[in-house]
């Protein structure tokens, strides 16, 4: 039995166009740079962060989100961060959607 040692150089030309797609959009989410607008609900004033340092959407609560808005956050893809002090999930057009989304859903359930 052959052991294959070395590089692979199966589909390379693909794996090079991927990283460059990728290169682009890290470098448009660099200049894009650090967002923040905070946004009145019936929770209170959520802070919508869009943090590029670490390419991640993040909702900052005044305080601990009830049990229905915890829900909402986790049924979205938002995952809390003890470190960062906030829900968030991966930044890039589904995140701000989501994001947009969550926001609908708790403002309109808390007013209803």
């Amino acid at each position: 039995m052959a052991v294959r040692r070395g590089f692979t150089t199966a589909n390379s030309r693909a794996e090079l166009r991927r990283l460059q797609q990728r290169l682009t959009a890290l470098a448009r989410m660099k200049e894009r740079g650090t967002q923040s607008q905070e946004v009145e609900t019936s929770a209170g004033a959520v802070e919508i962060k869009e943090n590029a340092g670490i390419a991640r959407i993040q909702l900052i609560f005044p305080g601990k989100p009830d049990d229905p808005t915890r829900r909402v956050l986790m049924a979205n893809g938002f995952r809390w961060s003890p470190s960062q002090g906030a829900w968030q999930r991966h930044l890039n057009e589904s995140g701000r959607y989501a994001a947009q989304r969550v926001l609908k859903t708790i403002s309109g359930a808390n007013a209803a």
